[in-house]
Order: structure tokens, then sequence, then C-alpha cells
């Protein structure tokens, strides 16, 4: 039947529109096969309703009913704020996204014949955006499960269910129209479905189904400016965070501790290394997993886990998917040379931490810089043929070390302790690793000049 429902799917699509025309060449016997179809279709859509509406919920900040001195008006029952579904009915588990229950630890769960539950949030993630809501029932509640996300394929039949803008239960259908979308700026793990069954306010955190009622996807976005264009979170990312969630309450991830971009064009041409390859290392967390392995700044990494590393965001949802303690390989790419290392990955840090790694460990050499663009031409002259990489120089405090020492605004520092700087976060990183250092030489490209200067920290 489900087989047969798919096949007379993709007649109706082609059939549909010449139906609604009336045309002639679909009259007697072909006009009675043709509703047929439609008939075989609707009675499978409406199956797959029946089937999954039930373990829909809908989801609303709970606001107890005797709080004192809260007004009337805040004591009944607030607006949806969104969706969830129910995938574990004998224990009470539902998912949702996290910023649904956001700052709430209790949370109005309403099943879809009515009956309401005060739910309790078992755990969030926010890098993936989604919580686990966990609610006591006497009875078992009706529930979905999970499909396999790896499995989906561009053109599929898809079904969205949430409650826009507070109309509960609505049913969308649609296709997926993109896989592997990153770079949408909603989360730090991204690798959305996009698809163009209607998705709007309220149906966060409600599922996205494929024909045979399995959750593929849990919905979680928009783009506001645009028409049919909505984001779901695979069902296998679902999956690991809601199994950690429930386990441990919380999620936790893998950590290599070295940061990445992609690799420049000019490093790539020079290793022949083809375009979308591979992600670059620019710096490295001294103490963290990938120091202590041996791993350098500039090495390209190429795979993790046998898994091919094609952007920063990929690289990310590989390490995230392994947890701490366990051994990875890398591929990796050094001077032209292919390598494999073995490291056993840290705990992630948190943000606060990671930001104290980022700090310039010499404050005290009293100058700013940034970013140098990639291939700039140096010097006051058109015709000067020297492109350098480095950091330029943007600030430099007058009195102090580095200006004691020569340093000007507008210099280029291209080499520092005689290491070559080829951005950003490879200078910051030799600063790191250079901490314990009473002085530093750096190398500045100045107009048509190369000046070597000496840096003295501060007493």
């Amino acid at each position: 039947m489900k087989s047969r429902l798919v096949t007379n799917i993709y007649f109706l699509l082609a059939f549909v529109p010449c139906l609604m025309l009336g045309s002639s060449a679909l009259a007697g016997h072909s006009l009675g096969n043709g509703l047929r179809v439609l008939e075989e279709v609707e009675s499978g859509l409406v199956g797959l309703a029946e089937h999954t509406l039930p373990s829909v919920v809908s989801i609303s900040p709970f606001v107890p009913e005797s709080s004192v001195g809260t007004p009337e008006s805040l004591r009944k029952r607030p607006n949806n704020a969104g969706a969830g579904v129910i995938v574990d009915g004998r224990n009470g588990y539902l998912i949702t996204n996290a910023h649904v229950v956001r700052k709430a630890e209790k949370i109005r769960v309403t099943l879809y014949g009515g009956q309401e539950y005060v739910g309790n949030v078992l755990g969030t993630d926010e890098e993936t955006d989604l919580a686990v809501v966990h609610i006591n029932s006497d009875e078992i509640l009706p529930q979905v499960s999970l499909g396999d996300s790896s499995k989906l394929k561009i053109g599929q039949l898809v079904v969205a269910i949430g409650n826009p803008y507070g109309l509960k239960e609505t049913l969308s259908l649609g296709v997926i129209s993109g896989l592997n979308r990153e770079n949408i700026n909603l989360s730090r793990y991204e690798d959305f479905i996009q698809t163009d069954a209607s998705i709007n306010p309220g149906n966060s955190g409600g599922p996205l189904l494929n024909i045979r009622g399995e959750v593929i996807g849990i919905n979680t976005a928009i783009i506001n400016y645009a028409q049919s264009i909505g984001f779901a979170i695979p069902s296998n990312v679902v999956k690991n965070v809601s199994r950690q969630i429930i386990e441990h309450g919380e999620v936790n991830r893998g950590w290599l501790g070295v940061g990445i971009e992609n690799v420049p064009e000019d490093v790539a041409a020079q290793v022949n290394l083809a375009k979308g390859r591979g992600v670059m290392i620019n710096s490295i967390f001294e103490g963290q997993p990938a120091h202590m392995a041996g791993l350098k700044v500039g090495d390209i990494i190429l795979k993790i886990g046998g898994s091919n590393v094609d952007s920063p965001n990929g690289m990310i949802r590989l390490i995230g998917n392994v947890s701490p303690g366990q051994f990875i390989n890398l591929d990796i790419l050094r001077d032209g040379e292919e390598r494999t290392y073995s490291i056993q990955l840290g705990h992630r840090k948190d943000q606060m931490e990671m930001a104290s790694l980022q700090q310039n460990p010499l404050p005290e050499l009293g100058f700013d810089w940034t970013e140098h663009e990639a291939g700039a031409t140096t010097g006051d002259h058109e015709d000067s043929d020297k492109k350098k990489e480095g950091v330029l120089v943007t600030r430099v405090e007058p009195g102090g070390s580095a200006d004691r020492g020569g340093l000007m605004v507008g210099d280029l520092i291209t080499a520092l302790n005689g290491q070559d700087v080829i951005n950003r976060g490879h200078f910051e990183s030799i600063l790191r690793q250079n901490h314990v250092r009473g002085s530093i030489s750096v190398t500045v490209q100045r107009a048509d000049e190369e000046v070597s200067l000496t840096l003295s920290r501060s007493e």
C-alpha cells in the first residue's frame, strides 16, 4: 500500500492540473482511473494524519492558576508558544526546540485530545536548539518513531505538523528542497533539512514526517523574508542529543582544541588540493588534545574518523558527534605529505574558557592588530610585486613597549620569533606559545622595506 501510494502521488502531480482544467482527453475510463488515484492518495494522507496527530502536542509557558498577586488576565492559559512530538509514550518523553522552552523549568503540554499536563524540562542543548520534556502520565501516550535522516533525498515528500499562529494541529504537505544546509546562523551545529512544507511561527518543535509517518526532522525555523523556505533538524541529530539528555541531563561533545578556517585558495593551489576539500588549522590551544598529539598551525585536516572534511561547520559537527575521551583518527596534509594522527578528544570548553584561551597573552606589549587581507599588495607603489601574509598593526600605545621598540601603525607583521605569520589566528597562536619569554622579535613590512624589531614587555 505504501509503495503504491508513493508511485501514485507522482502520477497525481501530473494528473491533477489536467483534471482541474477539465481536459476532454481525461473522459470516461481515464477519468475514473484518475479519481481512484486521487482517492487512494487522499486516503493515505488522511491515514498519515490520523496516525501522527495524536503524538503532536502544543507547548506553552506554565502559569500556576493559584499564582498570588497575578492578574486574572495572566492566569489564563497563555498563547501557544510552539509544538513538540512524543517519541517515548511509555516514559513520557517528548522533543521540542530549546528556544520554545528557554528559561522555563515547567511548561504546559496539551495533547491532541485536549488533555493537559505540566511538563518538566529535562534538559536543553542550545548548540542544536533541541530540548527534551518529561511528563508523568498514568497511561501510555501515543508516540511516533524517529527515522533515519541519513537516507533522505531531495524531492521526497514530507509533512510538517505544528501550531502556526495558535492554530492547533495544522498539517502541511511539501518536499525536501535541500539537505546539509549550514551557515544559516541559527545554531552552532548546523546541518539542516530544507523544506517547502509550510512552516510558520508556532510550528517550532513540531515534527517533519516522511510518508511512513516517521519523524525525519524537528521543525526549527523559517526565513522571514522568503516564501516556502523552512528548516528542520535531522532526526539522527535528534536521536543523539535526546539520548544524552535523557541519560545525563546534558550533551557532552568532544573537544580537539584548534581554530580552523577554509583552506585559502593560494595554499590549496600550492598543495594541489581540490576546492572545498579540507580545513586549515590557524591556531592551536596549548595543552589541549591537538597540541598534545603534535598537530601544527598550517596543517590541513582532510578526514575525521574516515569522513571527509569539507568545511569548518562540517568538521565541528564531526568532532561534536564524538564523546569526550574517545580516540579518533585525523588524516591531515602537512608540507604536501598526508599523515594520520590518533587523538583522544577532551571536553569542549565553555564560552568563557574559550574566550580566555583566545586572549592576547602579551597585552603589555602595547599594540593591537587585525587580519591582513590575503594577497594584498603592501607598499605604496602599484607595481610592487611583493605579496605578504601577516597581521596589520592598527594601534600602538604611546610610550608602550611596542612604541619604544619602533613599531608603527600600518606595519605588516610577517614573522614572529623567526616563524612566518600566515594570518591572525596563526600570529596569536605563536604569541600563546611564547608567553613566557621576556621579549619577542618581529619582522615587519613597512612600505618597501623589511624591518626587524625587538619588543620587550613592560615591567
